[in-house]
């Protein structure tokens, strides 16, 4: 009988993606957060990847961060939990501009992975014990990453929602992960030419919102990833709220990376058992149980009375 139940657990327990990269989640408690709860975001995070079957570490201290970055290892997948915010290591001090050149090598020269799922990414820095646990430096900021990373100007500032994509629907759909078909995407990305992304998730509708340069214009693009080197930036840009909803996507974009075949799977049958259903048959038992006792009942009143 045991070799039944072992069956029926593998079936159900998640496929672990073979893994071309480390993950690692990004959530330090010495840094603040923008349009997001840090750590709810975190924790939804955590359970969506797990549903993928995605392994990772979650770095909470800014020391494993700025040791991380220190040991340079190869084909590392790095997802920022503070939104707007990015956490800047101890030895740089207030020089985000040095720190932003050291962060793109790791993408360029070393194949990192850069997963920046909410608003404007680094548009601020944070570090309690240096810089302060949140600290605007805006515009130069991203201007700042935008050059150590080798980019094209870009224009974030959307402001509108954009609609999920064919891939998006796709890899959802395969993992039996639910994700909305608009989201908000107010730091949406527009590249100039001739950077075009590698793929999208969201895209906001070109005959509401397009970007203009030099008379070209770009549509916005959010959870979308551009090649920077050997590794890559995907840029997120998606407004603040609704943690668990921003956490499904930003799961499903990772798991794709990990996994580009996920594209052309087939979505899974749906289970032959759900809660739902579990509920709704234990109702219609105890209707049925409950309307056979009546005469029993009935029978047994009238049985006392002779």
């Amino acid at each position: 009988m045991r070799t039944p139940v072992i069956l029926v657990l593998a079936l159900l327990a998640p496929a672990v993606l073979a893994q071309p990269y480390k993950v690692y989640v990004v959530a330090v408690s010495e840094a603040g957060d923008s349009w997001v709860s840090r750590d709810a975001f975190a924790s939804f995070l955590a359970s969506y990847l797990k549903q993928a079957g995605i392994q990772f570490t979650t770095i909470t201290k800014m020391a494993d961060w700025q040791r991380l970055m220190e040991d340079a290892p190869s084909n590392v997948l790095v997802i920022f939990a503070h939104g707007e915010v990015i956490p800047i290591p101890d030895k740089y001090g207030s020089n985000y501009t040095a720190y932003y050149q050291d962060l793109a090598a790791l993408v360029r020269d070393k194949g990192w992975v850069l997963v920046a799922p909410i608003g404007l990414f680094t548009w601020l820095i944070g570090n309690e014990r240096t810089v302060g646990y949140t600290n605007a430096v805006d515009g130069p900021s991203v201007s700042a990453f935008c050059r150590a990373l080798s980019l094209p100007p870009i224009n974030p500032w959307c402001d509108q929602s954009a609609q999920a994509s064919e891939l998006a629907q796709r890899v959802s759909a395969v993992l039996g992960i639910s994700i909305p078909s608009t989201v908000g995407a107010a730091r949406a990305i527009a590249v100039a030419p001739p950077a075009e992304p590698l793929w999208y998730l969201y895209k906001v509708p070109e005959s509401v919102k397009t970007a203009n340069f030099d008379n070209v214009t770009r549509p916005f693009y959010a959870m979308a990833a551009w090649k920077v080197g050997k590794g890559m930036l995907v840029w997120g840009g998606m407004s603040g709220g609704e943690e668990s909803r921003k956490a499904a996507i930003t799961a499903v974009a990772v798991a794709y990376i990990l996994d580009p075949t996920l594209a052309q799977k087939q979505p899974p049958p749906p289970p032959l058992i759900t809660p739902e259903k579990v509920y709704m048959y234990a109702l219609i038992g105890a209707v049925i149980v409950a309307v056979a006792l009546v005469p029993v009942i009935i029978l047994k009143g009238r049985a006392k009375k002779a």
